[in-house]
């Protein structure tokens, strides 16, 4: 059919591409894919057994490589030996009297991939925070509670090859969604020994203000969310700053505001603005977990908004402005001392866009 005439026809009466059923490797469910589809989960398992078969061996030639370097850093001291340095004395950390949660309540909105993307954005924030000098007071993470996904109107895309989750309830553990499946198997339960952080297993976030074992009340609560209509100013000591914890390429808007809303919570967005940045961004306002957490952390060592987003907002969406200048410089035969990319160093390394959320 001409595509031109095909763009006229109604979806429904369009030809559709033959299907397959296969046995999904994640949920053992029989699922309906396209062969296209098919064919990429196939690979995309063949690879992960790869990789885990592989895994040890992997391990012993990096372990080896670790080795052999330090082998050659002391025959190196050796021959030119260096007087040693008097390292400067830490001065010990403030920590800074907030609350941080991350709300991990978002389980049925996200791929495999997408929830092992998270849990290693969850130890890129705990290690900011433990460096910090003046690092939050705890940081907390929580499951869906009553409120999943789901039960706020979302809908995940099924249809691909992908398996997602049923939604959570009240009695669902943290543990058990793909977040905390990763962190208490493959990354060894190392969250439970974390410094300054708590792990609220039931509840979400309203479990957050319910006695016994209440932590803070929901109205010293602020919801991070690009889409609010208030500007975070400052943050004030003595409240909980929450940071919706879902990678899901952009895929679900107004996410965590709606969130918010349903749980009678404050919202407040990051000054993300050219009256700090020095510019306008390229890109949309929608960071990945870490990099909001960056940002906050920056601001509480520093008191300074234009140095904590240098530090938390990746240099890339600033590119195309700082080109842009320098062609205008180019253009008019004058010099530019704004060269491509210089805006920002970026500082995360895991950085996949996340979902209607700061």
């Amino acid at each position: 059919m001409d595509p031109c005439k095909e763009a006229n026809v109604p979806e429904e009466q369009r030809p559709r591409l033959p299907l397959v059923t296969i046995t999904d490797p994640r949920s053992g469910e029989k699922v309906q894919v396209s062969k296209t589809a098919a064919k990429k989960l196939t690979k995309r398992v063949q690879r992960q057994e790869h990789k885990e078969a592989t895994k040890q061996e992997r391990r012993a030639k990096e372990r080896q490589r670790r080795k052999e370097k330090q082998l050659q850093l002391r025959e190196e001291r050796k021959k030119n030996p260096l007087p040693a340095a008097a390292k400067p004395a830490k001065k010990p950390a403030i920590a800074f009297n907030a609350n941080l949660v991350v709300d991990l309540g978002f389980d049925d909105l996200m791929t495999a991939e997408e929830a092992t993307s998270l849990a290693a954005q969850l130890g890129y924030l705990y290690g900011e925070n433990r460096t910090s000098s003046a690092p939050f007071q705890q940081l907390i993470f929580t499951g869906a509670g009553d409120i999943s996904g789901t039960s706020l109107g979302f809908a995940a895309p099924h249809g691909a090859a992908h398996h997602f989750p049923a939604s959570s309830t009240k009695d669902s553990s943290l543990f058990h969604d793909r977040v905390g499946v990763q962190m208490e198997t493959k990354n060894r339960g190392s969250w439970h020994r974390w410094s300054r952080v708590v792990l609220k297993e039931y509840g979400g976030i309203q479990g957050l203000s319910q006695p016994p074992n209440s932590i803070c009340d929901l109205s010293d609560m602020v919801y991070l969310t690009a889409d609010s209509d208030h500007t975070l100013h400052e943050l004030q000591e003595g409240k909980t700053y929450i940071i919706g914890g879902i990678v899901d390429r952009n895929r679900y808007k107004h996410l965590c505001a709606k969130k918010a809303e349903r749980l009678e919570i404050p919202t407040a967005r990051l000054p993300i603005e050219p009256a700090y940045l020095g510019q306008a961004m390229n890109a949309r306002k929608v960071l990945t977990v870490n990099q909001v957490f960056a940002i906050l952390v920056g601001w509480t060592e520093t008191r300074d908004w234009k140095a904590a987003l240098q530090r938390g907002l990746p240099s890339r969406k600033f590119q195309n402005n700082a080109e842009e200048r320098s062609n205008d410089a180019i253009l008019n035969d004058t010099p530019s001392n704004i060269p491509p990319g210089s805006v920002q160093r970026d500082t995360n390394p895991e950085e996949v866009p996340t979902g209607p959320c700061e």
